[in-house]
């Protein structure tokens, strides 16, 4: 066995660059920035990309990645029709976004099914997996921050700034309060309508803002902030075991 067990998983989404170091199977450090940081990765055994950015991005990235961790092997993860027992429902498997393809295969290996995963950050997505391990499929709306820029960029009157807002109790006061308690208030509608049709299920909350929103709501969940990470490692490690 190779003495250097260790592998960088980069999440490159909309907003955040999110890089998660693993030994062997267990991780041991989890940052966001956009460029790497020599000091904390080391030098990894395999580096393994998984975007929803442009493919100029990402050549970008991967150039860079190569030229620093020259060593390292480098892999490149979008979705497919099936990995790692998980079969993917859409007709056209590989315009499902890789970060909700790869937290439904961790969802899936590491709680079971059915499963409902729930991942807030620049939009709010909810991903169904079935106990026969299928991705159903699932649902995408703005997050908090591009409901609210959307309101501003949109119309004529609607300003304030962030020290307006004040989250009070009872019905807003304020154009910023109406605003920025009207998007929550959507948010949480969302989840918890899918939650009366889908309360058999497991519930599991990953993303920057998903346990802000899930803590408002009468719904038993598990928060796993790596489950982005952990399904591409499942994904790796299918690859090499099957290269052998």
């Amino acid at each position: 066995m190779c003495a250097n067990n260790s592998t960088l998983i980069v999440d490159a989404g909309n907003t955040r660059v999110k890089w998660t170091l693993f030994k062997g199977d267990r991780i041991t450090d989890k940052w966001a920035q956009e460029l790497p940081s020599t000091d904390r990765i080391g030098s990894p055994q395999n580096i393994v990309l998984a975007s929803v950015r442009s493919a100029e991005h990402d050549a970008v990235l991967t150039s860079l990645l190569r030229r620093s961790y020259p060593e390292a092997a480098m892999h490149s993860i979008q979705a497919e029709s099936e990995a790692c027992g998980v079969i993917n429902s859409y007709a056209e498997p590989q315009r499902l976004g890789v970060d909700r393809w790869l937290g439904a295969i961790a969802a899936y290996h590491v709680y079971g099914g059915p499963v409902v995963v729930i991942d807030a950050g620049t939009a709010i997505k909810a991903d169904f997996v079935s106990d026969e391990g299928v991705h159903l499929g699932g649902y995408i709306v703005p997050g908090l921050a591009l409901m609210e820029s959307s309101l501003v960029s949109q119309t004529a009157k609607i300003r304030y700034d962030a020290a307006e807002v004040s989250l009070e109790e009872g019905v807003p006061s304020s154009t910023a309060d109406a605003v920025s308690a009207g998007c929550l208030e959507m948010a949480l509608g969302f989840i918890q309508r899918l939650y009366e049709r889908h309360g058999q299920a497991k519930w599991l909350a990953t993303g920057g803002g998903s346990q802000a929103l899930m803590n408002r709501l009468a719904i038993d969940y598990v928060l796993d902030e790596h489950l982005v990470a952990k399904g591409a490692k499942f994904v790796l490690d299918a690859r090499l075991k099957g290269a052998k």
